[in-house]
């Protein structure tokens, strides 16, 4: 079976997300079961080349057609962690810039890769089992193969699957965006294909995605049934209840073990697991809260560290971990915040908190994705806080019980599948791990910081053995590996 991946990301050579994680360690649980995987990605500006292995270009002349005039395009080749890796290098710089994502043409930069990584399927793989498209960026290429691609003889694809990360990011371009790529869009332009039902010259990238795709995978249980839902649905939810059941399946992330894994951390003060005693884990955290602190310059004493880490976009919920990092100050703990801002408006906000904090040694604010950093937060802390107001998934919780970090989050995707409040009597004894809010509300968010610090400050030897717990909880791809190689084999037969 010839799995090939299309993603505008991946771990660890180019990453701003979540999406960069799962489409790496997918791609590598794929390969790790004999199934004959490999990724297309740009060759971005800023792709971390020392992470890639036999680095060759192994086509100079990748021709496309765009504006009216042929643009030349190289690819290179090389493996990451085992992985084959293609790239795809436009002379015309597209991906010539200082970040991944974060530009007015990048609708335009996404839909000529698409159409390179056709034509590269086309002139050098020909035969593919399962192509496996990653949101928006790549969604386009489900409806350019079947009603174009599709009709020549020199690629053929059996399938489309496409992974929906995040609902909410949906591509939205003009038809004449379609045109630039010699495609017309009076193919697509029906509302009932990719065209928006009220403006009759959008298209909407993600739409004709999921139309096309044979099967679709949202990232967890929960939020394959949130999508559904008019409140995240982001008005797509009556078209996606039109699919067939079998079409949508949610299937949980899971993460790298290797990547994530403290015994071998190298970005740690002191290495654990959770095989190690309980007097040895406590031991290692301190001496990771120490590392800590001492990097960050905050305060060394005796309090619980409560962390975030992530983008701090709209979804995240920004309003509630600014009133956190406030709350958690005022009931004696510490916090740490790791996290880029993806808005003005959120940015002039953490800016402005962080000259508001700037004396106060119980608090640090970082702008920035520092991936060491992030390793040495994870060790050190107690808490890792999530109050996202939709969740498609969710790395973070887990990464959390991987490192000793008892997760506080709202219910909702991945969140809602995988944390049990550890004081609600519903929820059975072996199920608990965390602290968990329903609404997003300050005053559930009060409530439940209350009870997590509580909880630390007056359970201390349920606090550990509750550490110890979750470190075992199983999250590596092992299950989730069996669910997605179950769906390619249901649509290649």
């Amino acid at each position: 079976m010839k799995v090939a991946h299309i993603a505008a990301e991946m771990a660890p050579i180019a990453k701003v997300g979540g999406l960069g994680d799962v489409v790496g360690s997918l791609s590598r649980a794929l390969k790790k079961q004999k199934v004959d995987t490999f990724v297309i990605l740009p060759k971005y500006k800023i792709i971390n080349t020392q992470c890639i292995k036999n680095l060759k270009i192994i086509k100079n002349d990748l021709k496309i057609f765009e504006k009216n005039k042929w643009q030349n395009n190289k690819v290179f080749q090389g493996y990451v962690k085992n992985v084959k890796v293609y790239l795809i290098d436009p002379e015309k710089h597209y991906f010539n810039r200082d970040k991944i994502y974060g530009y007015k043409d990048d609708v335009a930069r996404f839909l000529y890769f698409c159409k390179c990584a056709l034509e590269f399927l086309k002139s050098n793989i020909k035969d593919i089992d399962v192509l496996h498209l990653h949101d928006w960026h790549t969604a386009f290429m489900a409806p350019y193969y079947k009603e174009i691609y599709s009709k020549e003889e020199h690629l053929n694809i059996k399938s489309i699957v496409l992974s929906i990360h995040n609902l909410g990011y949906q591509g939205q371009c003009m038809a004449k965006q379609l045109e630039d790529i010699d495609v017309n869009p009076k193919l697509f332009l029906h509302s009932k294909k990719l065209g928006h039902p009220k403006k009759p010259k959008t298209i909407n990238l993600l739409k004709g995605g999921l139309i096309y795709s044979d099967a679709i995978i949202p990232v967890s249980p929960t939020y394959a049934k949130e999508i559904l839902t008019k409140k995240h649905g982001h008005q797509l939810s009556p078209m996606l209840k039109k699919f067939p059941k079998n079409k949508i399946k949610g299937i949980l992330n899971g993460i790298d073990y290797k990547t994530w894994n403290p015994k071998k951390d190298k970005s740690l003060a002191q290495n654990y697991s959770s095989t190690s005693s309980i007097e040895t884990i406590l031991k290692a955290k301190e001496l990771n809260k120490e590392k800590l602190r001492k990097y960050l310059n905050l305060k060394d004493k005796n309090v619980p560290i409560i962390a975030s880490i992530g983008r701090l976009a709209e979804q995240k919920a920004p309003k509630l971990i600014k009133h956190a990092i406030l709350k958690s100050l005022k009931k004696n703990a510490q916090f740490v915040l790791l996290g880029t801002p993806f808005s003005k408006e959120i940015s002039h906000t953490f800016h402005k908190l962080k000259r508001d904090l700037k004396n106060n040694r119980n608090v640090s604010i970082n702008f920035k994705y520092d991936e060491c950093l992030c390793h040495m937060i994870y060790a050190a802390c107690d808490f890792i806080i999530v109050p996202s107001i939709f969740e498609p998934c969710g790395l973070t919780q887990i990464i959390g019980f991987r490192y000793g970090a008892l997760p506080i989050v709202r219910k909702t995707g991945g969140l809602a599948d995988t944390v049990f409040d550890l004081q609600n009597p519903k929820i059975p004894k072996n199920k608990k791990n965390g602290f968990t809010f329903k609404n997003v509300s300050i005053e559930e968010l009060d409530k439940t910081l209350n009870r997590a610090i509580k909880f630390w400050y007056e359970k201390q030897e349920k606090f550990q053995t509750q550490i110890k717990k979750n470190m075992k909880i199983n999250h590596c791809w092992q299950k989730s590996i069996k669910k997605y190689i179950a769906i390619y084999k249901r649509l290649i037969k």
